[in-house]
């Protein structure tokens, strides 16, 4: 008998055990291929940001072989099929592959939805956004004509109009690096330029949208003896005339040049001078030439060689703005005054009829 009830009990063991099984067996079969399509289902853009207008191409991987997956897309936020038709969308080909939409989307954040088989089943999405394309229509440099010392560095800073543009990348060459060599620094809107040996030669600046382009005139000096330097500031001096025209000095500028010279002199005359207080006389002397060269009044505002309309607009883009003002535009600041205003558009209307 216990016999009898063994063998029941082993058939139904044995049974129970090929049920699971089985069950198992068909629900792995179903399961796996499921895991594996998902897990191979992948959307990639060929970008973040787009300009309106600018296609999109986007990347995905393990269509299916029906044709029917797509990719729609959807303001952020909004999900089908609630969110009702899909703003622009396309069919996938089975497999791997790439694609492009066309993008006439207003500017504004959008999901890009990998879903399945005509249906809303999302397997993967990406975020991207829309923005309206702000054109660069020119560029100016903060110094036009640049006096260094042999190994003297110097910062030069380009300024990108109008400000808000969505692409201020400049590139900066230097028409004789053996004269002056020129580095980008940082954001490349500013470049360090040293003065290797004694010439003259150009640096320029370009954007990277439009090839707008604006020069500096460096000459590189000998290394001067203090009255040598002492001598040329003089020259200089002598030679600049103040008043608020284009080619003037701003007035009092020649006093604070003045200034700076006398103290010069006070070194100079001193016997018992160290090198190290008529080097930092050099020093002193060269930055007040650099400052006073910097009150030369120029209408020819985008460094162009010529004076023209073009400088009048970027002088009345700037107007109202005062020094340390978001969107502050330095060169159109004509009479340096930390100001631009109706006296900087007078003065370079005046330059152009002249």
């Amino acid at each position: 008998m216990n016999q009898k009830r063994n063998r029941k009990s082993l058939c139904f063991i044995g049974y129970f055990t090929f049920v699971i099984m089985l069950v198992f067996s068909l629900t792995a079969t179903s399961f796996v291929p499921v895991a594996d399509a998902a897990a191979g289902q992948t959307l990639t853009l060929d970008k973040l940001q787009y300009f309106k207008g600018e296609s999109i191409t986007l990347s995905y991987t393990g269509a299916g072989a029906n044709g029917t997956d797509w990719v729609g897309i959807y303001k952020t936020g909004d999900v089908p099929p609630g969110a009702g038709v899909s703003l622009r969308w396309v069919y996938l080909k089975s497999g791997d592959g790439e694609s492009s939409l066309s993008n006439g989307l207003a500017p504004g954040t959008y999901d890009a939805l990998f879903m399945l088989d005509d249906g809303y089943e999302i397997v993967d999405r990406k975020t991207f956004e829309v923005v309206e394309r702000v054109p660069v229509n020119g560029v100016t440099l903060d110094q036009q004509d640049i006096i260094l010392s042999e190994g003297e560095t110097r910062i030069l800073t380009a300024m990108v109009t109008p400000a808000n543009a969505n692409d201020t990348q400049v590139s900066w060459t230097s028409s004789d690096p053996a004269v002056v060599s020129v580095t980008s620094t940082g954001d490349s809107a500013s470049a360090s330029l040293i003065g290797n040996s004694a010439g003259k030669a150009t640096v320029t600046v370009m954007t990277s949208d439009g090839n707008f382009t604006s020069s500096a005139d460096v000459t590189v000096e000998p290394e001067l003896m203090l009255q040598s330097l002492i001598e040329s500031a003089q020259a200089k001096y002598d030679a600049a005339v103040e008043g608020n025209e284009d080619g003037l000095y701003t007035p009092g500028s020649k006093a604070r040049l003045q200034l700076a010279i006398e103290a010069a002199n006070g070194i100079a005359n001193d016997s018992n001078a160290t090198k190290e207080q008529i080097d930092i006389a050099k020093t002193e002397l060269r930055r007040a030439i650099q400052e006073f060269d910097k009150k030369r009044i120029t209408a020819d505002v985008n460094g162009d060689g010529r004076i023209s309309i073009g400088d009048l607009a970027i002088v009345a883009g700037g107007s109202g703005k005062q020094q340390g003002q978001e969107n502050w535009i330095e060169n159109a600041d004509v009479n340096h005054d930390g100001k631009v205003d109706t006296l900087d558009l007078e003065m370079v209307a005046k330059a152009i009829l002249q």
